[in-house]
C-alpha cells in the first residue's frame, strides 16, 4: 500500500486504545495459522482511514541548500510527526490512496486503465494509461494493507521469532495481536506488533518498536468499512490551471552503466540485518556536499565517509561514492562496506 509504501511500507504507535472495554474473546490461532490467514487475506472492497506517527530521531539537515530542497524536506517530513492516509479499494483495477495533511492532499488514483497522481499543494497532476491488471509504477508500491505486510514477511524470512499476544480492538474491529521479534541483536528493530482483523485478517495496525524500547513508527486504522466505495471516489479531473504531466515508466539501463546511472544494490546479509550497498556515479554538487559535510565523519578499513544514524536505520555515504544502508548498528554497515 502506498502508505510507504506506504505502509512503503510503508509502523504503528499507541492507537490500540481499549478504555474500559474488555478484550474480545476470539477463536485461538497459532502464530503460524494467523500468518497464513494474513498472507491469504482477500478483500474486494475497502474504505479506511489510517493515522501514522513517526519518531525516528532524524538529524537536522540543511536541505534548503539543495536545488530540490522543498521536495527533500517534504519527504523527510513524512518520516516525522503525525500524518493521515485514506485508502479506497474496489476490485483489482480501482484504488486510491491519499495522504492528507491539513488542507493539502497528495494522492494516487487508479480507475481502470487510467492512473493519476495529484498534489493539491503544488497543483500538479500526473497521468498515465495502463493495461488491465497491470500494476502502476512504481510496482514496488503496494496498495493494500495485506500486500504490504506480505512483502514485509517475505523479506524478513526465517530470522524472526513469531508469537501471538492476546486480542484487542482497532477502529471498533476485534483484532488478533501478532508479535514479530528479530533473532539477531544487531537489528535496530526490537519488535513489530501487528493488529489483524479477526474476520477479514486484513492488518489494521502496525507498531514498530526500536531496540531501545521507543515507539519509532506506528500506523493504525481509525475507521474501516468493507463496502464498495462510490465510483466518484476514483473519478479524477485536474482542476483548471493545474499543471498536468504525462507519466512514463523509467527505462531500464542496459550494458555498462554510464555517468548518472546507479548500479543495482548488493545485499549483504539477510532478513532484519540485511545491508544494501550501492555505488552512485558522479561527483556531488556544492549544495549536496554542504549537506554531507553537516553529518558526522566516520572512517575505517572500508574508507572514509559520513554517517546518518536514526533509531531504525543506519546510512553511511562514503567519500568514494558508495552508500550502505540497513536497520542495523553502524558496525554492521561498516562490515558490509568492507566487502564492497
Amino acid at each position: 500500500m502506498l502508505l510507504a509504501g506506504v505502509l512503503t511500507v510503508a509502523g504503528i504507535t499507541g492507537f490500540l486504545a481499549r478504555g474500559a472495554v474488555a478484550d474480545p474473546v476470539l477463536p485461538p490461532l497459532t502464530p503460524s495459522e494467523l500468518l497464513t490467514k494474513v498472507a491469504t487475506a482477500k478483500v474486494d472492497a475497502l474504505s479506511a482511514t489510517f493515522e501514522q506517527r513517526s519518531d525516528l530521531g532524524l538529524p537536522a539537515l540543511p536541505t534548503g541548500s539543495l536545488p530540490d530542497g522543498d521536495a527533500v524536506q517534504s519527504a523527510l517530513a513524512m518520516l516525522t510527526g503525525d500524518h493521515t492516509a485514506r485508502v479506497w479499494l474496489d476490485g483489482p483495477d480501482r484504488a486510491k490512496v491519499a495522504l492528507v495533511d491539513g488542507a493539502t492532499e497528495t494522492s494516487v488514483i487508479r480507475n481502470g486503465d487510467q492512473l493519476w497522481t495529484w498534489s493539491s499543494e503544488k497543483q500538479r497532476a500526473g497521468h498515465a494509461t495502463i493495461s488491465p491488471g497491470e500494476k502502476p509504477e512504481p510496482s514496488a508500491t503496494p496498495v493494500s494493507p495485506s500486500e504490504a505486510v506480505q512483502r514485509f514477511l517475505d523479506a524478513i524470512g526465517p530470522s524472526t521469532d513469531i508469537a501471538t499476544s492476546g486480542t484487542g480492538y482497532v477502529a471498533g474491529r476485534a483484532v488478533y495481536q501478532l508479535v514479530l521479534s528479530p533473532t539477531d541483536d544487531a537489528s535496530l528493530v526490537g519488535q513489530v506488533r501487528l493488529s489483524v482483523d479477526a474476520e477479514t485478517f486484513v492488518p489494521l495496525g502496525l507498531r514498530v518498536i526500536a531496540d531501545d524500547g521507543s515507539d519509532a513508527v506506528s500506523v493504525a486504522a481509525t475507521s474501516v468499512e468493507y463496502t464498495r466505495p462510490d465510483a466518484s471516489i476514483f473519478a479524477f479531473t485536474p482542476p483548471p490551471g493545474a499543471e498536468v504531466t504525462e507519466l512514463t515508466a523509467p527505462e531500464r539501463p542496459t550494458g555498462t552503466p554510464t555517468a548518472g546511472q546507479e548500479k543495482k544494490p548488493t545485499v549483504v546479509g539477510s532478513g532484519w540485518t540485511a545491508v544494501a550497498v550501492t555505488t552512485v556515479a558522479g561527483t556531488p554538487d556544492k549544495a549536496t556536499s554542504t549537506v554531507l559535510e553537516s553529518l558526522p565523519e566516520v572512517s575505517g578499513s572500508w574508507g572514509r565517509g559520513r554517517l546518518v544514524s536514526t533509531t531504525l536505520l543506519t546510512v553511511v555515504i562514503t567519500d568514494d561514492g558508495r552508500v550502505g544502508a540497513g536497520a542495523v548498528t553502524p558496525d554492521r554497515v561498516y562490515a558490509a562496506l568492507a566487502k564492497r
